[in-house]
């Protein structure tokens, strides 16, 4: 079987490493696919590797063919579901009447098996801070250690220098602009910190008119603002809106009064509501 050059198969994998670097810069789902065992005559060979995101563009190579696709559809499977890491054997044969069970029979005429690891790479889910001044920036030096992918938005220059020195998305933006325009998943949560209650209000009016709040939205305010917008959304929008998901004044009460105290307050809540734990009083 034809060898690839070891210069060329170095360049192989550095691109592939390379894709797998792009995938999680930009938050996105993948799969490594990776042949860790190989048997008989078969196209790819224990380390050839394949990486595959979640609409089945595929970067890197496991031997090619039947095989191939097959991984590819494995791998989209899996990325689709709640499926995680696995090992799948396959059988590559043209013979039908092969029956072996938990391994699939790949039509293929090299007469082996392989063995492939599926290393299953999921999206985090993002995290809008509306604000990046003192909560904002202790609440994204918080966040930087769990699972969440964090965007933050503020219409200072200054701050959003600040903001792009942590290695953050950060976008320089009027606030109700940003919340008109931009188009979250729906597994986003939205934490709201500006400088002024009207910014407050007017993102968090934008996100209710736009039906984008799906899984938690919280606003910073104290207990007479939080009623005051609570009423304004009820008179602007619906009178039955469901605010179920809206949490204001934002956070855990924990104690304390500092930047970083409310900051911990409101990662402690939002991981509550990831995990749909209850808290109480």
């Amino acid at each position: 079987m034809f060898a690839l050059p070891y210069k060329f198969l170095w360049k192989y994998k550095m691109n592939i490493y390379e894709k797998i670097m792009e995938f999680k810069r930009n938050n996105e789902s993948f799969a490594v696919v990776t042949v860790v065992k190989a048997a008989g005559s078969t196209p790819g060979k224990p380390g050839f590797k394949m990486a595959v995101d979640s609409g089945g563009a595929a970067y890197g190579t496991v031997g090619g063919g039947a095989i191939e696709k097959e991984a590819i559809e494995e791998a989209k499977k899996l990325l689709t579901s709640d499926g995680g890491n696995t090992l799948k054997e396959y059988i590559l044969n043209k013979d039908e009447n092969i029956v072996k069970e938990d391994i699939k029979v790949v039509p293929m005429s090299c007469c082996g098996s392989v063995t492939l690891f599926y290393e299953i790479e999921k999206s985090a889910s993002t995290i809008y801070i509306f604000g990046g001044g003192h909560v904002g920036q202790a609440l994204i030096s918080i966040l930087s250690g769990l699972d969440f992918n964090t965007v933050a938005i503020d219409n200072r220059k200054d701050i959003k220098e600040k903001l792009d020195s942590v290695k953050i998305k950060a976008y320089l933006s009027e606030y109700k602009e940003f919340a008109e325009t931009f188009n979250p998943a729906d597994d986003s949560y939205f934490v709201i910190l500006t400088y002024g209650h009207i910014h407050d209000y007017e993102i968090l009016k934008v996100l209710y008119e736009r039906r984008l709040v799906k899984k938690y939205v919280g606003v910073i305010a104290s207990k007479n603002k939080a009623k005051e917008m609570i009423q304004s959304l009820k008179k602007d929008i619906s009178a039955d809106i469901d605010l179920s998901l809206l949490h204001t004044p934002i956070g855990i009460k924990l104690g304390g009064n500092s930047a970083s105290e409310i900051a911990l307050s409101i990662a402690a809540e939002i991981q509550s509501v990831k995990y749909g734990r209850k808290i109480t009083s």
